[in-house]
């Protein structure tokens, strides 16, 4: 009965790099294989581990022993999908070739999830372990870190969870110095702390950065952004005023509440109502930019920007009339400011409601001229 030699690539380097499916079986097959993946990237442990398996093939062979070569591989999502994939490619390979028995050959690194899934099949006479030796002046720390931020199994298991702990980590100093700072008076900051919080946060963010990629997240925003002014300017320059206009209004807003009142909570409220009319004002600016696009491009639309207004519009009465109206109940604001703030909160809602209706009624218009009667049928019924 033969003996077969079966290399593992359980991340699907192969498939990856060099575009070679498993299962491979054969001498020839699989020395193609790995010179293809060792030409792509000669720093591949799966490279190594086949060429590995291929030296202890030619020594079998030598020996007189009858014994076949095979390689198998997994799927790039290393986990329950790769091992489905690792099993129905084993059975494959099982299948047809009676074996009495296998050699696993591999780098080392995931023996403890692949030998179960093999024994299950077939015995294992005895597992090789093909380790790359490395001189020393490779085998540096910045060696390593460079190969593991590269590593996307290493960057989704182990940087990213790290750059943000210390990442989180230093915020919490930072926050906790500037605290203690404001609380005590004292601004002189111990050596130890500060850069220990300096290292942390940008050791952090830097793993953050190369985990999620970042900056390339960034530039695409930015090509958009870019294509997105070219093609509607009006809108876009419209966005732009009313970010402004949310930043003015933060700040504005913040300013008032902070000097003219003292209890914590109704500063919240006060912040809240003062910046409810910047919000609905960053809102108009970009409706209207919207607006004028439609416009000047001869599209339709304008209607729903028109509606938007003014449903916009009966929010932000709501919220502010509900918001003062609430701190007239917790003593805040007398009784007169309060009828004032719950006529306009009332009167927000008489104008939600016929916006809703100004709205329905010119969509039924446009479906009766369109002739487009379905929507209506079904209503009636």
């Amino acid at each position: 009965m033969k003996t077969i030699i079966l290399n593992v690539d359980r991340d699907n380097d192969f498939g990856e790099k060099v575009g070679v499916p498993g299962p491979v079986v054969g001498y020839t097959e699989c020395y193609d294989a790995a010179m293809r993946l060792i030409s792509t990237d000669p720093e591949d442990s799966d490279a190594n581990a086949l060429f590995g398996a291929l030296k202890l093939y030619e020594d079998l062979r030598r020996n007189g022993d009858d014994v076949e070569i095979a390689l198998i591989t997994g799927d790039a999502d290393v986990g329950s999908k790769s091992d489905i994939e690792l099993g129905n490619q084993l059975d494959e390979l099982l299948v047809p070739q009676k074996y009495s028995n296998l050699i696993l050959v591999t780098d080392g690194a995931e023996d403890d999830y692949i030998i179960p899934l093999i024994t299950s099949r077939i015995r294992i006479k005895y597992v090789k372990h093909v380790i790359v030796r490395h001189n020393q002046n490779i085998e540096s720390l910045y060696y390593y870190v460079v190969k593991a931020l590269k590593d996307k199994k290493i960057v989704n298991k182990f940087i990213i969870p790290l750059g943000l702990f210390l990442l989180t980590y230093g915020i919490v100093l930072l926050i906790f110095i500037v605290f203690s700072s404001l609380t005590t008076k004292q601004y002189a900051v111990q050596p130890g702390s500060g850069a220990l919080t300096f290292v942390a946060i940008v050791l952090g963010f830097y793993f953050v950065e190369r985990g999620l990629e970042l900056r390339k997240s960034f530039m695409k925003v930015l090509k958009a952004i870019h294509a997105y002014s070219q093609e509607t300017r009006i809108a876009f320059l419209s966005y732009v005023v009313a970010i402004s206009l949310v930043i003015v209004g933060i700040a504005s807003s913040w300013v008032v509440t902070v000097e003219n009142f003292v209890n914590p909570f109704n500063q919240g409220l006060v912040f809240i109502s003062l910046f409810t009319w910047w919000m609905y004002g960053a809102i108009f600016a970009m409706e209207i930019g919207v607006g004028l696009d439609l416009i000047v491009n001869g599209k339709r639309g304008v209607n729903k920007i028109l509606y938007g207004l003014m449903f916009s519009l009966a929010i932000a009465m709501i919220v502010f009339g509900m918001i003062n109206y609430l701190r007239y109940v917790l003593g805040f604001v007398m009784l007169r400011q309060a009828v004032l703030d719950l006529a306009l909160l009332i009167f927000g809602v008489v104008v939600a409601v016929l916006s809703s209706l100004v709205n329905r009624y010119y969509n039924d218009v446009v479906y009766i001229n369109s002739g487009d009667l379905t929507r209506l049928e079904i209503e009636e019924k």
